[in-house]
């Protein structure tokens, strides 16, 4: 069994440093918690109990003890394993997580969301108010959350979360597109993705500052749109209804500017989004329409595809609800460093699906993140292949 690149993460994880004190007497190496909760998470193991019972009943598994090169480990208790998890530099383990991940992305076509953490209300009421949030930045080709920013707050928070990411100079210009919800479309952001050579793709909402009206009025002066893409084909819906979509550019032949705005720089194209959903037991039908605004040029097919991959972000939360059962995780108190291990986890089943989509590689057929996580619940010799792929 190959354990180079385990040992390499090991080795990463020993650098984050050790709230308790007396680290001569600690008992339960930090970076040894770490790596076992990782493994129980990639099984399936996602609450600290659940985490713990696994613990206990594989002291001297293989894996564990040939990373750690000990024939019996120390399992800490339930209470102890928890209370390690809340306090633990997030920042630091965050540091390794995005080292590992930005081995696999080509940081190109970037969605940014934020999700809940719905088991971290602290007053224990349950209000949204009260509970953490995680700002998420998936690579939209390798499906993979590369880095997070934490919010202490609220969700509203992520506005202030994404500039300071881009202000701490983590994304290079290297001409990204960026794409995200309404909510982010301020200003700031806009602007500075603008000034650092980068691209986004951005939704209107009808409270920012007329620009959605301006937007409206601009693509109505036109007499018909630069370039339109109508897909015909009818998509089925979760909700078992179908959807379609007609995507219209409107673009400014003579210059890059499509519209001026006193706050907003650059705005070259004006994207308008018809979007029919059809009920298949009723026949109703319901149409709508989005406005989206880009500082650079391409065709309707072209951003058709970006606004349609921003989704993989929400398909990323998804797996985690569904695969790490993260809302049903209480985590009272800061509940970040588990988060990460929960998107370290979803990373590698995806990287797996990325080489393997169709392909019938495991002993319950056709692969899927199910049958993924379900072979690593199964086999330590598994998750040792996935280590070493992917880490």
């Amino acid at each position: 069994m190959k354990t180079k690149k385990q040992k390499k993460l090991l080795d990463y994880l020993k650098t984050i440093p050790d709230y308790r004190v007396d680290t001569g007497k600690i008992e339960y190496p930090l970076y040894e918690v770490l790596f076992m909760s990782l493994i129980a998470t990639l099984k399936g193991h996602n609450t600290y109990n659940d985490m713990n019972v696994w613990m206990k009943y594989n002291s001297n598994n293989k894996i564990l003890t040939r990373v750690f090169q000990k024939d019996v480990i120390n399992i800490p208790s339930s209470s102890t394993l928890h209370n390690i998890f809340i306090n633990i530099d997030n920042n630091a383990l965050e540091e390794i997580f995005r080292k590992f991940a930005s081995k696999h992305i080509q940081k190109k076509n970037i969605a940014i969301d934020g999700k809940w953490l719905r088991g971290s209300d602290v007053n224990g009421q349950y209000t949204q108010e009260g509970h953490c949030a995680v700002l998420n930045i998936l690579d939209k080709d390798s499906k993979i959350v590369f880095a997070h920013k934490f919010l202490n707050k609220d969700k509203k928070s992520e506005i202030k979360a994404f500039q300071e990411l881009l202000d701490d100079g983590f994304f290079s210009s290297d001409g990204q597109i960026f794409s995200f919800d309404a909510l982010l479309t301020q200003a700031d952001i806009l602007n500075t993705i603008d000034k650092q050579g980068n691209r986004y793709i951005a939704k209107l909402k009808d409270n920012q500052l007329h620009l959605k009206s301006k937007a409206i009025d601009t693509a109505n002066s036109f007499k018909s749109p630069i370039y339109s893409y109508d897909d015909k084909k009818q998509h089925l819906t979760e909700n078992n209804k179908l959807v379609s979509r007609k995507v219209e550019v409107f673009q400014n032949k003579d210059c890059d500017l499509v519209m001026h705005h006193d706050r907003f720089n650059n705005i070259q194209s004006i994207i308008k989004v018809t979007k029919t959903l059809t009920d298949q037991t009723t026949k109703e039908t319901t149409t709508t329409e989005q406005y989206l605004i880009s500082n650079f040029k391409t065709n309707a097919k072209d951003f058709k595809k970006i606004i349609l991959e921003h989704w993989r972000v929400e398909t990323y939360h998804y797996h985690l609800d569904m695969l790490t059962k993260e809302d049903d995780h209480i985590a009272y108190k800061d509940p970040y460093s588990i988060a990460i291990l929960r998107s370290w986890s979803i990373n590698l089943y995806q990287l797996f699906l990325n080489d393997n989509k169709d392909e019938k590689v495991l002993l319950g057929g056709k692969t899927t993140m199910a049958e993924i996580k379900r072979s690593c619940l199964h086999s330590d010799d598994f998750i040792a292949e996935l280590l070493e792929l992917y880490l």
